[in-house]
Protein backbone atom coordinates (compact mmCIF):
# COMPACT_ATOMS: atom_id res chain seq x y z
CA UNK A 1 0.00 0.00 0.00
CA UNK A 2 1.11 3.40 -0.84
CA UNK A 3 3.33 5.20 2.24
CA UNK A 4 0.79 8.54 3.08
CA UNK A 5 3.32 9.90 5.62
CA UNK A 6 5.56 10.56 2.00
CA UNK A 7 4.17 14.23 1.13
CA UNK A 8 5.22 16.14 -1.71
CA UNK A 9 7.04 19.62 -1.46
CA UNK A 10 7.71 22.43 -4.47
CA UNK A 11 11.09 23.46 -5.39
CA UNK A 12 9.77 26.83 -6.96
CA UNK A 13 11.93 30.45 -8.12
CA UNK A 14 11.59 33.09 -5.45
CA UNK A 15 9.71 34.95 -7.75
CA UNK A 16 6.82 32.44 -8.15
CA UNK A 17 7.30 32.25 -4.08
CA UNK A 18 3.81 33.95 -3.06
CA UNK A 19 1.76 33.06 -5.67
CA UNK A 20 2.15 29.29 -5.02
CA UNK A 21 1.77 29.58 -1.22
CA UNK A 22 -1.13 31.44 -1.76
CA UNK A 23 -3.17 29.08 -4.24
CA UNK A 24 -1.81 26.23 -1.68
CA UNK A 25 -3.54 27.67 1.09
CA UNK A 26 -6.76 28.11 -0.98
CA UNK A 27 -6.96 24.94 -1.31
CA UNK A 28 -5.71 23.84 1.95
CA UNK A 29 -2.91 21.89 0.86
CA UNK A 30 -0.26 24.39 2.78
CA UNK A 31 1.85 22.17 5.06
CA UNK A 32 0.98 24.42 8.87
CA UNK A 33 3.69 22.29 10.51
CA UNK A 34 6.79 23.13 8.34
CA UNK A 35 8.57 26.00 7.32
CA UNK A 36 9.45 27.41 4.12
CA UNK A 37 13.24 27.33 3.49
CA UNK A 38 15.46 28.07 0.77
CA UNK A 39 16.27 25.09 -1.41
CA UNK A 40 20.17 23.84 -1.38
CA UNK A 41 21.01 23.20 -4.80
CA UNK A 42 23.33 20.11 -5.09
CA UNK A 43 25.20 21.95 -7.59
CA UNK A 44 25.55 25.38 -6.17
CA UNK A 45 23.66 27.07 -8.98
CA UNK A 46 23.30 30.82 -7.19
CA UNK A 47 22.14 32.34 -10.29
CA UNK A 48 18.61 30.48 -9.63
CA UNK A 49 17.43 30.55 -6.18
CA UNK A 50 14.57 28.45 -4.89
CA UNK A 51 12.75 27.71 -1.98
CA UNK A 52 10.54 24.44 -0.52
CA UNK A 53 7.36 24.83 0.13
CA UNK A 54 5.93 21.79 1.60
CA UNK A 55 2.30 20.66 0.85
CA UNK A 56 0.04 18.22 2.88
CA UNK A 57 -0.43 16.27 -0.97
CA UNK A 58 0.85 12.59 -0.06
CA UNK A 59 3.41 11.20 -2.77
CA UNK A 60 0.61 9.01 -4.97
CA UNK A 61 -0.59 7.63 -8.20
CA UNK A 62 -4.31 7.67 -9.43
CA UNK A 63 -4.77 3.78 -9.13
CA UNK A 64 -4.20 0.54 -6.74
CA UNK A 65 -0.88 -0.20 -8.87
CA UNK A 66 0.97 2.86 -8.57
CA UNK A 67 3.59 1.44 -6.17
CA UNK A 68 4.81 -0.50 -9.29
CA UNK A 69 5.17 2.29 -11.27
CA UNK A 70 8.73 4.33 -11.65
CA UNK A 71 9.22 6.63 -8.63
CA UNK A 72 9.93 9.55 -11.31
CA UNK A 73 6.82 8.81 -12.72
CA UNK A 74 4.64 9.01 -9.98
CA UNK A 75 5.95 12.33 -8.82
CA UNK A 76 5.45 13.75 -12.19
CA UNK A 77 2.21 12.52 -11.95
CA UNK A 78 1.70 14.22 -8.66
CA UNK A 79 3.36 17.58 -9.61
CA UNK A 80 0.52 17.40 -12.24
CA UNK A 81 -2.60 16.90 -10.30
CA UNK A 82 -1.64 19.22 -7.51
CA UNK A 83 -0.65 21.97 -10.36
CA UNK A 84 -4.01 21.39 -11.66
CA UNK A 85 -5.80 21.30 -8.30
CA UNK A 86 -4.18 25.01 -7.84
CA UNK A 87 -4.37 26.26 -11.34
CA UNK A 88 -0.76 26.58 -11.40
CA UNK A 89 -0.32 24.59 -14.52
CA UNK A 90 1.03 27.11 -16.29
CA UNK A 91 3.73 27.12 -14.20
CA UNK A 92 5.09 23.40 -14.34
CA UNK A 93 8.38 24.13 -16.42
CA UNK A 94 9.34 26.06 -13.31
CA UNK A 95 8.53 24.08 -10.57
CA UNK A 96 9.74 20.78 -9.49
CA UNK A 97 9.43 18.29 -6.57
CA UNK A 98 10.98 16.49 -3.61
CA UNK A 99 9.22 14.00 -1.29
CA UNK A 100 9.60 13.85 2.66
CA UNK A 101 8.42 11.62 5.45
CA UNK A 102 6.05 13.15 7.61
CA UNK A 103 5.79 10.51 10.16
CA UNK A 104 9.29 10.76 11.15
CA UNK A 105 9.14 14.09 12.89
CA UNK A 106 7.02 16.57 12.19
CA UNK A 107 8.88 19.26 14.01
CA UNK A 108 12.05 18.64 12.00
CA UNK A 109 12.57 21.39 9.57
CA UNK A 110 12.68 20.36 5.54
CA UNK A 111 16.06 21.76 4.66
CA UNK A 112 17.70 18.00 4.69
CA UNK A 113 14.23 15.87 3.35
CA UNK A 114 13.79 12.59 4.29
CA UNK A 115 17.71 11.58 4.47
CA UNK A 116 19.24 12.59 7.05
CA UNK A 117 15.70 11.63 9.57
CA UNK A 118 15.98 8.65 8.13
CA UNK A 119 19.67 7.74 8.56
CA UNK A 120 19.13 8.37 11.71
CA UNK A 121 16.52 5.79 12.35
CA UNK A 122 18.98 3.42 10.06
CA UNK A 123 21.66 4.29 12.73
CA UNK A 124 19.75 3.54 15.67
CA UNK A 125 18.69 -0.04 14.53
CA UNK A 126 22.08 -0.87 14.36
CA UNK A 127 23.43 -3.24 16.93
CA UNK A 128 23.28 -1.81 19.81
CA UNK A 129 27.29 -1.87 21.34
CA UNK A 130 28.55 -1.21 17.56
CA UNK A 131 28.48 2.27 17.86
CA UNK A 132 29.42 2.27 21.44
CA UNK A 133 32.74 -0.20 20.79
CA UNK A 134 33.91 2.29 18.28
CA UNK A 135 33.13 5.01 20.71
CA UNK A 136 30.95 7.03 18.38
CA UNK A 137 27.55 8.40 19.01
CA UNK A 138 24.72 9.00 16.80
CA UNK A 139 25.44 12.68 16.26
CA UNK A 140 28.78 12.00 15.79
CA UNK A 141 27.76 10.36 12.29
CA UNK A 142 24.51 12.68 11.93
CA UNK A 143 26.34 15.84 11.79
CA UNK A 144 29.11 15.61 8.97
CA UNK A 145 26.59 13.67 6.91
CA UNK A 146 25.74 15.88 3.65
CA UNK A 147 22.44 17.48 3.74
CA UNK A 148 21.90 17.95 0.14
CA UNK A 149 21.61 15.28 -2.02
CA UNK A 150 20.06 14.48 -5.78
CA UNK A 151 18.25 11.67 -7.34
CA UNK A 152 18.23 10.60 -10.99
CA UNK A 153 16.08 8.14 -10.79
CA UNK A 154 16.61 4.99 -9.85
CA UNK A 155 20.17 6.05 -7.96
CA UNK A 156 20.79 8.22 -4.89
CA UNK A 157 23.57 10.57 -5.58
CA UNK A 158 25.46 11.57 -2.25
CA UNK A 159 28.24 14.18 -2.08
CA UNK A 160 30.96 12.95 -0.28
CA UNK A 161 31.91 13.20 3.44
CA UNK A 162 33.16 10.07 4.17
CA UNK A 163 36.77 10.62 3.35
CA UNK A 164 36.76 14.04 5.42
CA UNK A 165 34.84 12.72 8.21
CA UNK A 166 37.15 10.89 10.94
CA UNK A 167 33.59 9.34 12.72
CA UNK A 168 32.63 7.76 9.19
CA UNK A 169 36.03 6.89 8.40
CA UNK A 170 36.68 5.12 11.87
CA UNK A 171 33.26 3.04 11.26
CA UNK A 172 33.65 2.82 7.58
CA UNK A 173 37.57 1.05 8.41
CA UNK A 174 35.67 -1.51 10.26
CA UNK A 175 32.75 -2.28 8.76
CA UNK A 176 33.40 -1.51 4.95
CA UNK A 177 30.52 -0.11 2.57
CA UNK A 178 29.27 -3.46 1.28
CA UNK A 179 29.43 -4.78 4.07
CA UNK A 180 25.73 -6.35 5.65
CA UNK A 181 25.72 -4.62 8.56
CA UNK A 182 26.24 -0.91 6.66
CA UNK A 183 24.19 -2.07 3.38
CA UNK A 184 21.04 -1.90 6.05
CA UNK A 185 22.08 1.72 6.32
CA UNK A 186 21.57 2.69 2.48
CA UNK A 187 19.06 -0.21 2.68
CA UNK A 188 16.63 2.80 4.27
CA UNK A 189 18.16 5.67 2.97
CA UNK A 190 17.42 4.63 -0.60
CA UNK A 191 13.85 3.83 0.60
CA UNK A 192 13.27 7.14 1.52
CA UNK A 193 13.75 9.06 -1.83
CA UNK A 194 12.49 6.09 -3.90
CA UNK A 195 15.80 4.88 -5.20
CA UNK A 196 17.45 1.02 -5.83
CA UNK A 197 20.82 2.57 -5.80
CA UNK A 198 23.20 4.62 -3.85
CA UNK A 199 26.64 6.51 -4.76
CA UNK A 200 28.67 8.74 -3.64
CA UNK A 201 29.89 11.54 -6.27
CA UNK A 202 32.89 13.24 -6.70
CA UNK A 203 34.54 15.53 -8.94
CA UNK A 204 35.82 14.40 -12.35
CA UNK A 205 39.27 14.38 -12.23
CA UNK A 206 41.36 16.52 -15.35
CA UNK A 207 44.02 13.09 -15.73
CA UNK A 208 43.75 9.84 -14.76
CA UNK A 209 46.15 8.20 -12.81
CA UNK A 210 47.14 4.31 -13.32
CA UNK A 211 46.51 1.57 -10.68
CA UNK A 212 50.04 1.12 -10.30
CA UNK A 213 51.24 4.31 -9.70
CA UNK A 214 52.71 5.09 -13.16
CA UNK A 215 50.11 7.13 -15.49
CA UNK A 216 47.33 5.10 -17.72
CA UNK A 217 45.99 6.52 -20.89
CA UNK A 218 42.62 6.71 -22.17
CA UNK A 219 44.18 6.63 -26.05
CA UNK A 220 47.69 4.70 -24.76
CA UNK A 221 49.83 8.53 -25.43
CA UNK A 222 48.16 10.73 -23.03
CA UNK A 223 46.90 10.90 -19.56
CA UNK A 224 44.59 13.34 -19.76
CA UNK A 225 40.66 13.00 -19.40
CA UNK A 226 39.48 13.14 -22.37
CA UNK A 227 36.60 11.91 -22.50
CA UNK A 228 35.59 13.48 -18.92
CA UNK A 229 35.14 9.91 -17.59
CA UNK A 230 33.01 10.05 -14.37
CA UNK A 231 36.23 7.27 -12.27
CA UNK A 232 35.85 9.05 -8.86
CA UNK A 233 31.94 8.03 -8.56
CA UNK A 234 31.64 5.20 -5.35
CA UNK A 235 28.64 2.80 -5.98
CA UNK A 236 28.12 1.85 -2.11
CA UNK A 237 24.51 0.27 -2.76
CA UNK A 238 23.08 -1.89 -5.83
CA UNK A 239 24.95 -3.20 -8.77
CA UNK A 240 25.70 -0.65 -10.94
CA UNK A 241 27.49 -3.40 -13.13
CA UNK A 242 31.10 -3.63 -14.22
CA UNK A 243 33.86 -0.79 -13.24
CA UNK A 244 35.42 0.48 -16.51
CA UNK A 245 38.63 -0.01 -17.83
CA UNK A 246 40.63 3.01 -18.09
CA UNK A 247 42.91 2.22 -20.32
CA UNK A 248 40.36 1.15 -22.81
CA UNK A 249 41.27 2.99 -26.37
CA UNK A 250 38.35 5.49 -26.25
CA UNK A 251 37.74 4.67 -30.19
CA UNK A 252 36.49 0.98 -28.67
CA UNK A 253 33.28 0.22 -28.86
CA UNK A 254 31.47 -2.06 -26.41
CA UNK A 255 29.17 -4.53 -27.44
CA UNK A 256 25.73 -4.91 -27.06
CA UNK A 257 25.71 -6.86 -24.05
CA UNK A 258 27.77 -4.44 -22.12
CA UNK A 259 25.64 -1.83 -22.76
CA UNK A 260 22.62 -4.13 -21.73
CA UNK A 261 24.65 -4.93 -18.30
CA UNK A 262 25.23 -1.53 -17.32
CA UNK A 263 23.31 0.47 -15.01
CA UNK A 264 21.50 3.62 -16.79
CA UNK A 265 19.89 6.22 -15.51
CA UNK A 266 17.57 8.95 -16.57
CA UNK A 267 17.04 12.77 -15.55
CA UNK A 268 14.17 15.15 -17.14
CA UNK A 269 15.11 18.66 -18.01
CA UNK A 270 12.76 21.20 -19.66
CA UNK A 271 10.80 18.09 -20.41
CA UNK A 272 13.58 16.85 -22.47
CA UNK A 273 14.72 13.16 -21.14
CA UNK A 274 18.60 12.49 -21.15
CA UNK A 275 19.91 9.09 -20.11
CA UNK A 276 23.55 7.67 -19.04
CA UNK A 277 25.12 4.80 -17.46
CA UNK A 278 27.10 6.47 -14.08
CA UNK A 279 29.99 4.61 -14.31
CA UNK A 280 30.89 5.86 -17.90
CA UNK A 281 29.91 9.01 -18.09
CA UNK A 282 29.03 12.08 -16.38
CA UNK A 283 26.23 14.29 -15.95
CA UNK A 284 26.12 18.21 -15.14
CA UNK A 285 23.08 19.25 -13.61
CA UNK A 286 23.76 22.51 -12.97
CA UNK A 287 23.69 23.63 -17.13
CA UNK A 288 20.60 23.57 -16.45
CA UNK A 289 20.45 27.34 -17.09
CA UNK A 290 22.53 27.15 -21.03
CA UNK A 291 20.08 24.27 -21.62
CA UNK A 292 16.88 26.44 -21.07
CA UNK A 293 18.67 29.77 -22.61
CA UNK A 294 18.93 27.81 -25.78
CA UNK A 295 15.44 26.12 -26.25
CA UNK A 296 14.40 30.21 -25.77
CA UNK A 297 17.19 31.91 -27.83
CA UNK A 298 15.77 34.21 -30.46
CA UNK A 299 18.31 33.08 -32.69
CA UNK A 300 17.74 29.27 -32.92
CA UNK A 301 14.13 29.98 -32.99
CA UNK A 302 14.28 31.93 -35.95
CA UNK A 303 16.55 29.49 -37.59
CA UNK A 304 13.78 26.64 -36.80
CA UNK A 305 10.98 28.90 -38.98
CA UNK A 306 13.55 28.92 -41.43
CA UNK A 307 11.07 27.51 -44.75
CA UNK A 308 14.22 25.60 -46.13
CA UNK A 309 14.77 24.03 -42.26
CA UNK A 310 18.11 24.48 -40.73
CA UNK A 311 21.16 22.04 -38.99
CA UNK A 312 22.75 22.98 -35.80
CA UNK A 313 25.93 21.35 -35.01
CA UNK A 314 27.46 19.96 -31.48
CA UNK A 315 31.15 19.41 -31.61
CA UNK A 316 31.20 17.77 -28.09
CA UNK A 317 27.88 16.24 -27.63
CA UNK A 318 27.90 13.78 -24.60
CA UNK A 319 24.56 12.25 -24.02
CA UNK A 320 22.89 15.26 -25.80
CA UNK A 321 23.14 18.14 -23.21
CA UNK A 322 22.50 21.06 -25.46
CA UNK A 323 21.67 19.51 -28.84
CA UNK A 324 18.49 17.72 -27.29
CA UNK A 325 17.74 21.14 -26.84
CA UNK A 326 18.14 22.52 -30.42
CA UNK A 327 16.34 20.03 -31.73
CA UNK A 328 13.10 20.34 -28.58
CA UNK A 329 13.24 24.40 -30.02
CA UNK A 330 12.67 23.20 -33.63
CA UNK A 331 15.89 22.99 -35.59
CA UNK A 332 15.61 19.76 -38.13
CA UNK A 333 18.64 18.08 -38.19
CA UNK A 334 21.51 18.11 -35.48
CA UNK A 335 24.99 16.72 -36.37
CA UNK A 336 27.02 15.61 -32.97
CA UNK A 337 30.68 15.06 -32.85
CA UNK A 338 31.26 12.70 -29.24
CA UNK A 339 34.44 10.17 -28.43
CA UNK A 340 32.90 8.25 -25.60
CA UNK A 341 30.90 5.24 -26.95
CA UNK A 342 28.99 5.18 -23.43
CA UNK A 343 28.10 8.88 -24.02
CA UNK A 344 27.16 8.23 -28.00
CA UNK A 345 24.92 5.59 -26.55
CA UNK A 346 23.01 7.26 -23.99
CA UNK A 347 22.59 9.67 -26.62
CA UNK A 348 20.74 7.33 -28.66
CA UNK A 349 18.54 5.88 -25.73
CA UNK A 350 18.21 9.44 -25.21
CA UNK A 351 16.78 10.62 -28.52
CA UNK A 352 14.91 7.47 -28.77
CA UNK A 353 13.12 8.07 -25.42
CA UNK A 354 12.40 11.89 -26.79
CA UNK A 355 10.53 10.70 -30.05
CA UNK A 356 13.48 11.18 -32.23
CA UNK A 357 15.32 9.65 -34.23
CA UNK A 358 19.07 8.81 -34.80
CA UNK A 359 21.79 7.13 -36.93
CA UNK A 360 24.92 6.17 -35.25
CA UNK A 361 28.20 5.90 -37.60
CA UNK A 362 31.04 4.16 -36.21
CA UNK A 363 32.58 4.27 -39.83
CA UNK A 364 32.26 6.75 -41.71
CA UNK A 365 31.28 6.52 -45.59
CA UNK A 366 33.23 9.06 -47.05
CA UNK A 367 33.54 8.08 -50.47
CA UNK A 368 29.31 8.51 -50.34
CA UNK A 369 28.43 5.07 -49.94
CA UNK A 370 25.39 6.21 -47.68
CA UNK A 371 22.98 3.77 -46.36
CA UNK A 372 19.63 4.22 -47.88
CA UNK A 373 17.55 6.59 -45.06
CA UNK A 374 20.95 7.73 -42.93
CA UNK A 375 20.36 10.95 -44.02
CA UNK A 376 16.40 11.11 -42.62
CA UNK A 377 17.35 11.22 -39.08
CA UNK A 378 16.87 13.72 -36.76
CA UNK A 379 20.38 12.93 -35.13
CA UNK A 380 23.48 12.11 -37.42
CA UNK A 381 25.81 10.89 -34.42
CA UNK A 382 29.80 10.66 -35.57
CA UNK A 383 31.98 8.85 -33.03
CA UNK A 384 35.22 10.34 -34.12
CA UNK A 385 37.23 13.17 -33.01
CA UNK A 386 35.72 16.54 -34.26
CA UNK A 387 38.56 17.55 -35.59
CA UNK A 388 37.48 15.16 -38.34
CA UNK A 389 33.95 17.18 -38.32
CA UNK A 390 35.22 19.26 -41.41
CA UNK A 391 35.89 16.68 -43.36
CA UNK A 392 32.93 14.29 -43.00
CA UNK A 393 30.68 17.86 -43.34
CA UNK A 394 32.63 18.01 -46.93
CA UNK A 395 31.44 14.48 -48.13
CA UNK A 396 28.12 14.29 -46.49
CA UNK A 397 24.93 14.37 -48.56
CA UNK A 398 23.07 17.69 -48.94
CA UNK A 399 21.98 18.78 -45.07
CA UNK A 400 19.79 22.19 -44.61
CA UNK A 401 22.17 25.10 -43.96
CA UNK A 402 24.06 24.62 -40.93
CA UNK A 403 23.24 27.94 -38.64
CA UNK A 404 24.59 27.14 -34.91
CA UNK A 405 27.75 25.35 -33.67
CA UNK A 406 27.91 24.10 -30.15
CA UNK A 407 31.60 23.92 -28.84
CA UNK A 408 30.77 22.82 -25.45
CA UNK A 409 33.88 21.79 -23.95
CA UNK A 410 35.09 23.44 -20.68
CA UNK A 411 37.54 24.26 -19.49
CA UNK A 412 37.96 25.59 -22.92
CA UNK A 413 36.50 24.75 -26.22
CA UNK A 414 39.33 26.39 -28.31
CA UNK A 415 40.83 23.34 -30.29
CA UNK A 416 36.80 23.40 -31.88
CA UNK A 417 36.96 27.18 -32.99
CA UNK A 418 38.48 26.66 -36.24
CA UNK A 419 35.98 23.79 -37.01
CA UNK A 420 33.26 25.68 -35.99
CA UNK A 421 33.99 28.37 -38.06
CA UNK A 422 34.12 26.36 -41.25
CA UNK A 423 31.35 24.91 -40.23
CA UNK A 424 28.83 27.63 -40.34
CA UNK A 425 26.98 28.32 -43.72
CA UNK A 426 29.37 30.22 -45.63
CA UNK A 427 25.91 32.24 -47.59
CA UNK A 428 23.62 32.58 -44.88
CA UNK A 429 26.05 32.89 -42.04
CA UNK A 430 25.34 31.36 -38.07
CA UNK A 431 26.28 31.55 -34.52
CA UNK A 432 29.06 29.88 -32.52
CA UNK A 433 28.55 29.86 -29.30
CA UNK A 434 31.98 28.72 -27.39
CA UNK A 435 32.13 27.35 -23.97
CA UNK A 436 34.97 28.80 -21.72
CA UNK A 437 36.04 29.14 -18.05
CA UNK A 438 36.90 32.76 -16.89
CA UNK A 439 37.89 34.41 -14.46
CA UNK A 440 35.06 37.15 -13.20
CA UNK A 441 37.33 40.22 -14.14
CA UNK A 442 38.53 38.80 -17.37
CA UNK A 443 34.89 38.67 -19.23
CA UNK A 444 36.06 41.33 -21.51
CA UNK A 445 39.24 40.79 -21.99
CA UNK A 446 38.55 36.67 -22.73
CA UNK A 447 35.66 38.21 -25.16
CA UNK A 448 38.33 39.82 -26.69
CA UNK A 449 40.63 37.04 -27.51
CA UNK A 450 38.38 34.80 -28.35
CA UNK A 451 36.81 37.26 -31.65
CA UNK A 452 40.59 37.94 -32.76
CA UNK A 453 41.06 33.92 -32.53
CA UNK A 454 38.10 33.50 -34.73
CA UNK A 455 38.41 35.74 -37.00
CA UNK A 456 42.18 34.65 -37.53
CA UNK A 457 40.56 30.87 -38.58
CA UNK A 458 37.47 33.30 -40.64
CA UNK A 459 40.23 35.19 -42.42
CA UNK A 460 41.87 31.75 -43.29
CA UNK A 461 38.80 30.37 -44.83
CA UNK A 462 38.10 32.97 -46.98
CA UNK A 463 41.99 33.67 -48.39
CA UNK A 464 41.83 34.12 -51.79
CA UNK A 465 37.83 34.70 -52.23
CA UNK A 466 36.63 37.56 -53.68
CA UNK A 467 34.24 38.41 -51.51
CA UNK A 468 33.45 40.79 -49.25
CA UNK A 469 35.50 40.15 -46.09
CA UNK A 470 33.94 38.58 -43.51
CA UNK A 471 33.26 39.28 -40.04
CA UNK A 472 32.59 37.81 -36.74
CA UNK A 473 31.37 39.69 -33.89
CA UNK A 474 30.70 38.81 -30.12
CA UNK A 475 26.40 39.38 -29.76
CA UNK A 476 25.71 38.16 -25.83
CA UNK A 477 28.39 36.53 -22.91
CA UNK A 478 26.27 34.16 -20.70
CA UNK A 479 27.06 33.79 -17.49
CA UNK A 480 25.94 30.03 -16.73
CA UNK A 481 27.27 29.29 -13.96
CA UNK A 482 30.00 29.59 -10.78
CA UNK A 483 32.63 26.67 -11.58
CA UNK A 484 35.13 27.35 -8.83
CA UNK A 485 35.81 30.08 -6.92
CA UNK A 486 36.32 33.65 -8.53
CA UNK A 487 35.75 30.96 -11.92
CA UNK A 488 32.67 31.52 -14.71
CA UNK A 489 31.45 29.01 -16.76
CA UNK A 490 30.69 31.70 -19.48
CA UNK A 491 29.26 31.20 -22.87
CA UNK A 492 29.92 33.60 -26.23
CA UNK A 493 27.42 34.08 -28.71
CA UNK A 494 29.73 34.51 -31.71
CA UNK A 495 27.91 35.79 -35.04
CA UNK A 496 29.86 34.99 -38.35
CA UNK A 497 28.75 36.85 -41.23
CA UNK A 498 27.41 35.28 -44.25
CA UNK A 499 28.87 35.59 -47.45
CA UNK A 500 27.21 39.07 -48.24
CA UNK A 501 29.14 40.20 -45.17
CA UNK A 502 26.28 41.41 -43.17
CA UNK A 503 24.12 39.68 -40.05
CA UNK A 504 20.65 39.39 -39.48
Amino acid sequence: MPNNHVKVALVVPRALVKKVKTALEEQNLLSKSRKITPFQDPNGDEQRPRMVIPTTTPLQGNDQDQELLPREIVEKNTLSRLLHQCDLQDFTDGIETLSYDAGLDESDPLDDHPIRRVLKVALAALPPDLLSSLQLSLDDLLNPFPSTYVVYPPMLLLYNWANTSPSWKKLLDTHPPRSPVIQSIWSRVAAAVGATHVAINASIPPRIEGSSGGEASIDNASAENILRSPINIMPIYGNFGLSPDISTPYGAHPNADAFQQAFWVKHTQNGIHQIWAPLYTMFSRGNIREKTRVLKLDSVLSCARMEIGCTAVDLYAGIGYFAFSYRKAGIGKVLCWELNPWSIEGLARGAQANGWTQRTFTHFPLGGDWEQGAMDSDFLIFQQSNEEAVEILEKLPPVPPIRHVNCGLLPSSRLSWGTAVRAIDKKLGGWIHAHENVGVGDIESKKEEVLAEMQEHLDRVDMGSDQKQRRVKCEHVERVKTYAPGVLHVVLDIWVDGGAGCDE
